[in-house]
């Protein structure tokens, strides 16, 4: 069994953003379960890594490729099969003003992800948003601009 680290967790996001579907899968379970939170159309679960790949490719549409995510701190209690890491998000919504501040078009949350393991795999995951952050991705997800417009992002 390959052990669960602190290293392991990072190069499990390396793998999943580097588009190598060989190397995301050394990491990622082919039928992973993951929730993303909120109470936006994209928010639930997605079963199987190409349901969740197709989430991930959602963002980067409706962020023009600009999300980031950065870790700040990564937990494992490798006994138990979990890590949990908490990170700092940053997005701008496609099309946007790159001087935006508006929640609609500016991502801005502290969240976390809550991932259990198995054989040296993730097998489900779940996003946790912090504080208010969840009115903030919900604004930021809307179909419906600041100024009441709809917005053809899809």
């Amino acid at each position: 069994m390959t052990e669960l680290t602190v290293d392991r967790v990072g190069l499990a996001f390396e793998a999943l953003g580097s588009g190598d579907r060989g190397k995301m899968l050394e990491y990622w379970d082919a039928d992973v379960r993951f929730e993303i939170p909120g109470n936006h159309a994209h928010a639930g679960w997605y079963e199987g890594l190409d349901a969740f790949l197709g989430f991930l490719g959602t963002v980067g549409r409706f962020s023009d490729g600009s999300y980031r995510a950065e870790n700040v701190v990564v937990l494992v209690n490798a006994t138990a099969g979990y890590s949990v890491d908490i990170n700092k998000n940053w997005a701008t919504r496609a099309g946007a003003p790159a001087d935006s501040t508006s929640p609609y078009d500016r991502l801005e949350v502290d969240a976390a992800h809550i991932l259990r393991w198995e054989n040296g795999k993730i097998v489900e995951g779940r996003g946790v948003i912090l504080g208010d952050g969840l009115t903030t991705s919900s604004l930021w997800w809307s179909a419906i601009n600041a100024d009441g417009s709809r917005n053809d992002v899809s």
